[in-house]
């Protein structure tokens, strides 16, 4: 016997002894069960447990969760969720599929959680430099919903379900710090990059400031990293909430605030941003818009005057969280909410959709699923104006990128799907300086031209950095419209704006870009040209909503993503 398989033997004596000890006391944050498995199977290096779910089991609480099977129950249109039971059907429930959580932390022992928490793929805890990344706080529950949107376990006979009801899920408790250092972005980017299928970040920049977030180096070194080694090098997929700050006023009388792509994160290309929309299928009102949109997920949406149906997830349990036991309408046991909502709840619904997918084509790199989700997006809200083709014949729209993801068409389309093999060319231009003045106040603005000349013949994401030295950036429209001149993105509205530093109105005259992010140049995404060439002539039109603010648009750089 080798010396490794000795020591391997030792310590697996010696756990088995360990097996045997205390049981946990009711206050204690990890199991002894849990910590056992996660010890043995570390030093086994064995894989995540098996998991089987059948369809027809029973949760006590599915009924209310309309966005996995929405038959009118709650007030909304039938047939407007995420299409996953087909899928259940057919056997695929996100087995083997590790999906990483990064949040407030996640309930490790919740009743719902704990069977369904990875025992190969080690937590991370930013708040207090741990392996376990519980909930440090009272008010925390945030990421134990995200999980249980994403994975809680299903046919247990209580509670609820996930959309991927036996995926495995790590947490990273990133948020519970005051101070969120770039380090701690980059590391919670690449925890265990090497297992996790699908990394979910229901967070992001703050929200109904209309300011503009550049995401740093060092995060995009960690989304680089993972895309590009992760998973064996297949990629680890990376979803983001598409942000809710897009209406700063009610929902009969809105006010424009956000846009997705003002968060340079979400408008990144290694990721996919996720808006939301409701029960109805429409919007909801605070889900920011933006040509760097990937698709939409459902969660609480509204009508023309209200809000509608929340989402029913897992709750930190007991006390915890967000219901202490019938807070505000909520369930009388407080271990679940259906009180969840945001583009935070319709990022992990699109996460457990993505893990169905892999838990059958585990094969896939980041790639294959990005334009797979793209692709099988299903045209909801059809009589909605924004509705446009795009130059590869894909249906794109501001408020839903490709569409609403479904599960159903998703794995359809996955069986017929030919592999991406092309190494990804990232080609980035010239910049081109113009020094054009932008009208004051008009809505008309100026265009100007911008040549590109490529190897790459197939888009897959776009860059575009805008430099400007504008004197109050929020009364700005700015539109590109590719080379083919069909597809418009709009990449910035005039729009309300508040500083951030001091929590009121953006000042007239001293609101530039640079006052924003430090620099006079920012960089958009657009995802919306998806398949086309980029080669050719592209316009960039700026306007000016506002009067007396002036300034010119100094250079222009792209980037083209694609093969």
């Amino acid at each position: 016997m080798t010396l490794k398989r000795w020591i391997s033997a030792f310590l697996l004596v010696t756990l088995l002894i360990l097996s045997h000890c205390v049981p946990k006391k009711n206050n204690d944050l990890v199991s002894d069960d849990f910590l056992f498995l996660y010890l043995l199977n570390s030093i086994l290096n064995a894989r995540e447990l098996d998991c089987t779910f059948s369809p027809t089991s029973s949760d006590s609480l599915f009924n209310d969760q309309w966005h996995l099977y929405n038959y009118g129950q709650l007030g909304g249109t039938t047939g407007e969720d995420a299409r996953v039971r087909s899928v259940w059907n057919q056997g695929y429930s996100g087995n083997q599929v590790i999906v990483s959580v990064v949040d407030d932390g996640i309930d490790l022992t919740h009743e719902d959680l704990k069977d369904n928490i990875s025992i190969s793929a080690k937590g991370l805890n930013l708040f207090n430099n741990s392996l376990f990344p519980s909930h440090a706080y009272s008010t925390s529950f945030h990421g134990s919903a995200v999980g249980g949107v994403i994975g809680a376990r299903g046919g247990n006979g209580i509670g609820v379900r996930g959309a991927a009801p036996c995926s495995k899920l790590v947490g990273v408790n990133l948020l519970e710090k005051s101070t969120i250092y770039t380090s701690d972005e980059y590391r919670a980017m690449v925890n265990e990059m090497g297992k996790v299928y699908i990394s979910n970040n229901s967070w992001g920049s703050p929200d109904e400031y209309g300011w503009l977030w550049p995401s740093s180096s060092l995060w995009q070194q960690g989304i680089n990293e993972g895309i590009s080694s992760g998973r064996g090098g297949l990629g680890t997929v990376y979803l983001w909430a598409a942000g809710n700050g897009a209406n700063g006023a009610s929902v009969s009388t809105p006010l424009l605030v956000d846009n997705a792509n003002y968060d340079g994160q979400a408008n990144y290309y290694g990721v996919m941003a996720i808006g939301g929309i409701g029960q109805n299928g429409m919007k909801a009102s605070y889900s920011e818009e933006g040509a760097n949109l990937w698709v939409v997920a459902h969660t609480q949406g509204n009508s023309a005057t209200a809000y509608t149906t929340a989402i029913t997830t897992t709750d930190a349990a007991g006390v915890f969280g967000l219901n202490a036991g019938g807070t505000s309408g909520d369930y009388s046991f407080s271990n679940y909410t259906r009180r969840f909502n945001g583009t935070s709840s319709a990022t992990p619904l699109a996460a457990g959709v993505v893990a169905l997918l892999l838990s059958k084509y585990p094969s896939l790199t980041w790639r294959d699923v990005r334009e797979l989700v793209a692709y099988s997006a299903r045209q909801n809200d059809i009589g909605d104006t924004d509705w446009a083709t795009n130059g590869a014949g894909l249906q794109v729209n501001h408020k839903y990128g490709f569409g609403a993801i479904d599960a159903e068409q998703l794995l359809l389309r996955a069986s017929s799907w030919t592999p991406i093999t092309t190494p990804q060319r990232v080609e980035t231009m010239s910049a081109v300086n113009y020094g054009t003045a932008i009208p004051d106040n008009n809505v008309i603005g100026v265009s100007v031209m911008y040549p590109v000349s490529s190897s790459i013949s197939y888009i897959e994401y776009v860059d575009v950095e805008i430099t400007t030295g504008h004197t109050y950036f929020p009364e700005l429209g700015i539109v590109v419209t590719s080379p083919n001149g069909m597809t418009q993105s709009v990449l910035a509205e005039p729009h309300a704006c508040a500083n951030p530093a001091t929590n009121s109105g953006c000042t007239f005259g001293s609101t530039t870009i640079a006052a924003m992010t430090g620099s006079s140049t920012y960089r958009f995404g657009i995802a919306r040209t998806l398949g086309e060439n980029p080669n050719g002539n592209w316009t960039i039109r700026v306007y000016d909503g506002g009067v007396g603010d002036t300034g010119t648009i100094q250079t222009v750089r792209m980037k083209i993503y694609g093969r």
